[in-house]
């Protein structure tokens, strides 16, 4: 069976002497996993197609569980952020929560439009921002999403990764700085004053966050 969906190159990985697996979240069918034939061999015409972050429309062909790509036509490579350090870095974070967290074949339509935003963002504005935004509103799309506070000191339950302005003895207390960018990102008219360090700091919380609400650690956070 032949289908096309819109989707975007997640991760790659190397199969056989020249082949790829690659997993694609996409518009029509959420998270699949497919297979690119031949791509490692220098001439291969798909071979700058099974690349992390392309967008593309993707013919595929389905025998039993194998889906091959037959061909595509690349919407947007996102290749400025493949020749930035920092934007790649946040890039493959987003990707990464996407092929870690999201269950597979389950078409995500407002997710998949954020992530396609944010990749967007992250290529032209500033990734650490547009990457904290991504994550608040990918906890808050799955239904667990932060409430804030405004208190002197703010404590981050390490077991539901909730925050509370109560230490308990599961808490540990959120430097201000930090919890500042996070409780104010999403206010355009908020001026952040801080340094590439802090913004990190908030990178390395949100992490945190995550694995407590979804008991799964994204790997890409090694690299902030």
């Amino acid at each position: 069976m032949d289908t096309k969906v819109k989707g975007i190159v997640i991760k790659t990985t190397d199969y056989k002497e020249a082949d790829k697996i690659a997993s694609i979240f996409s518009l029509e069918q959420g998270k699949i996993y497919v297979k690119f034939n031949g791509v490692k061999k220098e001439k291969a015409k798909l071979k700058s197609v099974a690349q992390p972050f392309v967008f593309a429309e993707f013919n595929i062909n389905s025998k039993g569980k194998t889906n091959t790509v037959t061909s595509a036509n690349v919407i947007d490579g996102f290749f400025p952020i493949l020749s930035d350090y920092n934007k790649m870095m946040c890039g493959y974070i987003i990707l990464d929560i996407v092929r870690t967290i999201i269950p597979n074949e389950k078409p995500e339509e407002e997710l998949f439009l954020l992530l396609l935003a944010s990749l967007k963002n992250i290529e032209e504005k500033d990734e650490y921002i547009y990457t904290i935004d991504f994550i608040l509103k990918f906890i808050s799309f799955s239904g667990l999403g932060l409430k804030f506070f405004d208190s002197p000191k703010i404590y981050l339950d390490k077991t539901t990764g909730d925050f509370d302005t109560i230490r308990n003895p599961n808490s540990i207390e959120i430097d201000k700085r930090v919890y500042t960018i996070i409780k104010n990102i999403n206010d355009e008219n908020y001026e952040f004053t801080y340094n590439e360090t802090t913004f990190k700091q908030s990178l390395r919380l949100l992490h945190n966050i995550l694995f407590a609400k979804f008991n799964e650690d994204i790997k890409s956070f090694q690299f902030i």
